[in-house]
């Protein structure tokens, strides 16, 4: 029965939320603001409340006035920040933020790279590029004893969702290339839907993977929900939905699990049927695709988070939603060179690759 399904959903979700939620701060409460621990100290916690002896005025942020103008000299905040990360792509990269600083034009915008410790001579490009905020963060650090513990996509995702001025955030991968007005068409779509009375916590823009697939779409994941796979979030819902999830997911289901944690916190996900992102998939790409351990392994994953989506019928809610648009010849002029190199180098490495 409907009602049956339903409080089964809600009552996963509460699992959920007390299994991954940190707990609110005690500080959060009225009664703990007022100071009331505080106010009368044991011998014991005078040891660490070194300042009671001159009976200090505690801050009370109810009692704040209203901030002043921003000072000239302080920047304001931008309308939208542009969040990807790489790794040893670096042509790849450059192309990327070409289109990105086309779509920027005439926009208060930022750009914020996670690099993950590039070695092919992506990191002093980085650095000679005035617009680029660049997070350097090696991923993979060993020194005798001491090691690194590997850090997953929603880690690094994090640093730049986290660094981000802006209340719209975008995220694409290094190798896709903005088609003219996406960023635009997808803020403008957002605020449209907001005027029409739907929380928006995301804005998927519509994508194909170049050169083989030949129409754009958005895709509908476990449970017919809509997700993100290239577009812009809200600050708000990220927020809500405590970010990308960093320490159960290796790659693949990292952004998947996103999208049903913004869903899960009350949010929407909508579409922009104008907004267009070319996604780059070469041979090596392919090649990593065919890790079916990592795949198998976030799979299991979602099953241990969505069990009340991860059924037959929430299956088969699953799809894509096709745009009735041509592509246009922008990916094959970018980047058929760069392909040919890398199939040509892919092949010499493996003759039997076909």
């Amino acid at each position: 029965m409907e009602w049956a399904r339903r409080a089964r959903r809600a009552a996963s979700s509460i699992i959920r939320k007390r299994r991954k939620s940190v707990p609110a701060p005690q500080l959060a409460t009225p009664t703990a603001q007022t100071g009331i621990w505080y106010d009368e100290l044991t011998e014991d916690q005078r040891r660490f409340v070194v300042d009671h002896t001159v009976d200090p005025i505690r801050p009370d942020i109810d009692q704040a006035g209203k901030p002043r103008p921003r000072h000239a000299c302080l920047d304001q905040r931008p309308r939208v920040t542009v969040v990807l990360g790489t790794l040893n792509r670096r042509k790849l990269l450059e192309k990327c933020i070409t289109s990105v600083r086309r779509e920027l034009e005439g926009m208060d915008g930022e750009i914020i790279v996670i690099d993950g410790g590039s070695d092919d001579r992506t990191i002093p490009w980085l650095t000679k590029q005035e617009d680029v905020i660049t997070i350097l963060q090696y991923n993979r650090y060993k020194d005798g004893e001491t090691s690194m513990r590997r850090r997953s996509w929603g880690g690094f995702m994090n640093m730049g969702f986290r660094a981000a001025s802006a209340d719209y955030i975008l995220m694409i991968s290094d190798d896709c290339l903005l088609m003219p007005g996406a960023i635009r068409n997808g803020i403008a779509r957002i605020e449209a839907a907001k005027e029409a009375g739907i929380p928006v916590g995301a804005c998927a823009f519509y994508f194909r993977d170049w050169p083989k697939q030949k129409r754009y779409y958005v895709q509908r994941t476990i449970g017919g929900n809509l997700m993100l796979n290239h577009g812009i979030y809200t600050r708000e819902a990220l927020e809500a939905a405590q970010y990308a999830n960093e320490d159960d997911y290796v790659f693949y289901k990292s952004d998947t699990d996103l999208s049903l944690k913004i869903w899960d916190s009350g949010y929407a996900i909508i579409d922009a049927p104008q907004s267009i992102c070319e996604h780059y998939v070469g041979i090596e790409e392919e090649l990593r695709a065919g890790n079916t351990a990592l795949m198998s392994y976030d799979r299991s994953q979602m099953k241990q988070y969505w069990p009340d989506l991860v059924t037959d019928e929430g299956v088969r809610k699953m799809g894509k939603i096709y745009l009735d648009e041509a592509p246009g010849d922008e990916a094959d002029k970018e980047w058929t060179r760069l392909y040919r190199a890398e199939e040509r180098a892919a092949k010499k490495r493996n003759p039997n690759l076909k």
